[in-house]
């Protein structure tokens, strides 16, 4: 066996002919062998290897083996390491008091090398085994959970694709097959439809970004980015959305030069993070949105609202792909929980970055893309 993959046992004793001994025998049986003086020794050099099996004296300096067991248990990294305890000691009470104290095994000094040397491989097996099982059911256990984050996805999806194909068929429908008297009527259904439609279209391109993300592919050229119609139209569309909410919703623009980013990826990022702002905001809560464009293609957005904000140990974890899917049946919000995951991957793509900041209220979101860099293909 290859020394490099053999299981490596660490080996306590203060008698140094008993150590010595020791080593020996268990490097010709093909372990891997670390040895320790004492309990100080030990307890570093377990803490600094973490060996698969500790074989250790327990009449030592201290701590001793039992309070050396102790020590390791209280560590999360180097509790599961399996002990042999070797001692002087050989009454029942004492062997009772080895096991219960944590020990996988127990033997008696003076001892067969043959018979420890056999307990050792029976020990290993035995972990081998469980650890197996562990991941037997570990992979069990992500099995469960993928099947039920797919399930859960392919519910949303669902939900999400048909409802606003819903809500452009119905009205389409009453449009065509009905005579109004006041053509604003008509009008009204014809509006819905159409606002259902950029809907779907946003959640279809969504797909798409995401597609692109996955195999690598996504689009990187920098064009110019007119912050009226391509930021500034379409959230004002995106708010309308929100009209039961009375949302306050204010800008600011600082232009110093041409904004130049992949213009509908650019778009759907900055929609995205204003959408998160707009959907988390309390009753008749205030969203800002201050865009800094620099003079030469790069910009600073910062957007902030008086919703909740995300827990510091969530900042990251909220930029993982379909996070709010995952939230099962109590989910109180709309949407596939791809937003954070888009503007991140975009603004990535450039060598830019969207972060959550630390602010006293609410939530706080800073988006940067660097100027443009000599490897960027810019067009228009």
């Amino acid at each position: 066996m290859d020394e490099k993959q053999s299981p490596t046992i660490l080996v306590i004793d203060d008698e140094p002919a008993i150590r010595f001994g020791l080593a020996v025998a268990i490097k010709r049986h093909g372990y891997r062998v670390i040895e320790a003086e004492d309990g100080r020794d030990g307890l570093q050099k377990a803490r600094e290897n973490l060996p698969d099996l500790i074989i250790s004296d327990v009449m030592m300096p201290p701590p001793d083996g039992f309070e050396l067991k102790k020590l390791l248990d209280a560590d999360p990294r180097s509790a599961s390491i399996p002990f042999i305890f070797l001692t002087a000691r050989s009454g029942t009470r004492d062997r009772i008091s080895g096991i219960r104290d944590g020990a996988d095994d127990y033997i008696a000094k003076p001892f067969v090398m043959e018979e420890l040397l056999a307990r050792t491989d029976a020990l290993m097996r035995r972990v081998h085994t469980e650890q197996e099982r562990g991941r037997m059911e570990m992979k069990e256990i992500a099995r469960q959970d993928m099947e039920k984050l797919q399930a859960e996805i392919l519910q949303n999806f669902h939900h999400e694709l048909s409802t606003p194909l819903m809500n452009i068929i119905t009205p389409l429908e009453l449009a065509v097959n009905n005579k109004f008297s006041e053509p604003e009527m008509q009008s009204q259904f014809i509006r819905t439809a159409l606002s259902n439609a950029d809907r779907l279209g946003s959640l279809v391109f969504d797909i798409i970004i995401l597609s692109n993300v996955d195999l690598g592919n996504l689009n990187g050229i920098r064009q110019s980015i007119n912050m009226n119609d391509h930021i500034l139209v379409p959230i004002q569309r995106r708010l309308e959305r929100y009209g039961n909410k009375g949302l306050n919703f204010t800008h600011h623009i600082l232009d110093r030069g041409p904004v130049l980013a992949p213009r509908r990826e650019f778009s759907q990022s900055v929609i995205h993070l204003v959408d998160n702002a707009f959907k988390f905001s309390p009753q008749d809560g205030k969203v800002n949105l201050d865009i800094f464009s620099g003079p030469n293609g790069g910009i600073k957005i910062a957007i902030s609202d008086e919703g909740p904000g995300i827990p510091l140990e969530l900042r990251e974890k909220v930029f993982d792909k379909f996070y709010q899917i995952s939230q099962g049946d109590s989910r109180e919000y709309d949407g596939l929980g791809v937003g954070l995951t888009i503007a991140r991957a975009v603004f990535d793509h450039l060598g830019g970055s969207v972060k959550i900041a630390d602010t006293r209220h609410g939530c706080l979101v800073f988006a940067e893309l660097p100027d443009v860099r000599p490897e960027d293909i810019v067009y228009g």
